[in-house]
């Protein structure tokens, strides 16, 4: 089940646990976030080399996702986030930008080249929505 977190056009977060400062503080985002919990499979070439590592995606945007993933990546790398839908054995790649980190979360922009890498992020986008019961992205 997919969960809204935050909403598009700078409407803040849920209220925090410390109410204190919490209208100062409010939190904006570009884009809609949905809570998720599905497997993803990482992609990272570097130094000649190609590292494959499975990881959780925890939300989902138009614009990226959050994965947990327990390999050491730094802002701006780049790499590949595989889904593959249930009941199917063909994966779904979209390319991706390392935004931010917080220990092995790792804020995932999606980012493409050409048209058909566009294409492919938007089936990304779909089909892990899909999967996880919301067609609202």
């Amino acid at each position: 089940m997919i969960l809204p977190m935050a909403v598009h056009n700078s409407i803040p977060l849920t209220p925090r646990m410390n109410d204190q400062n919490s209208s100062e503080r409010g939190v904006f985002r570009r884009w809609q976030r949905f809570r998720l919990n599905m497997p993803v499979r990482l992609i990272v070439a570097r130094d000649n080399s190609t590292r494959i590592t499975d990881g959780r995606a925890n939300d989902i945007s138009d614009g990226g996702l959050l994965i947990f993933a327990g390999f050491e990546l730094n802002l701006g790398d780049s790499v590949f986030v595989e889904f593959t839908p249930p009941f199917s054995g063909e994966a779904v790649r979209a390319r991706g930008v390392i935004r931010h980190r917080r220990g092995y979360n790792y804020g995932v922009q999606f980012y493409s080249e050409t048209s058909l890498e566009e294409d492919q992020i938007k089936k990304f986008r779909s089909l892990l929505s899909m999967a996880a019961g919301s067609t609202a992205l």
